[in-house]
């Protein structure tokens, strides 16, 4: 199976299903907001962290000015990774998140300036965001959804980014 085909596949499984007695119309598109929250989902599904010290919920501080994107990550509030639930807050100040998602450069310097990101995983949907010393940068090319990887800074804070991750980014950066 090609990377493109895996991308797709790993999206439409994961993107926010619509409430059983909805009806789903043939003309309705997925936004991109709810494609970079599947792909937030994913990636966390994916990657491994040192033993959790904290709470048996998994954070996840989304620091954004969107807010349809603020809507589409909360969206997987509850959804179960390695038996603890997702929970998904705006980001202020805490130390204790273990996934950071940030759409914008100012956004990102201010998560750093607060030193909030230890061992998060670090999320960002912004140009040049693993230049920045961000962990994943989703990005749009040709229209098409791609993300690339700075492995060294996962390396750096603990994580265990898996294989089937890894074959998927556009670029990883060691």
């Amino acid at each position: 199976m090609t990377p493109k085909r895996l991308l797709l596949l790993m999206i439409a499984l994961l993107v926010p299903a619509a409430p059983a007695s909805a009806p789903v119309l043939a003309t309705e598109t997925v936004t991109p907001q709810a494609v970079r929250a599947a792909l937030v989902y994913n990636f966390i599904k994916l990657t491994g962290w040192p033993a959790p010290t904290g709470p048996a919920r998994l954070r996840l501080c989304v620091a954004t000015g969107d807010p349809a994107q603020m809507a589409a990550i909360e969206a997987l509030g509850d959804r179960l990774v390695r038996g603890m639930p997702l929970a998904p807050v705006r980001f202020v100040q805490q130390l204790d998140c273990r996934v950071i998602y940030v759409d914008s450069p100012r956004l990102w310097q201010d998560v750093v300036d607060r030193q909030a990101s230890g061992q998060a995983l670090t999320i960002g949907s912004y140009p040049g965001f693993v230049r920045d010393g961000g962990m994943i940068e989703i990005s749009q090319l040709d229209g098409q959804t791609r993300f690339d990887i700075n492995l060294l800074e996962a390396r750096r804070a603990g994580l265990h980014l898996q294989p089937q991750l890894l074959r998927l980014a556009r670029r990883i950066v060691e």
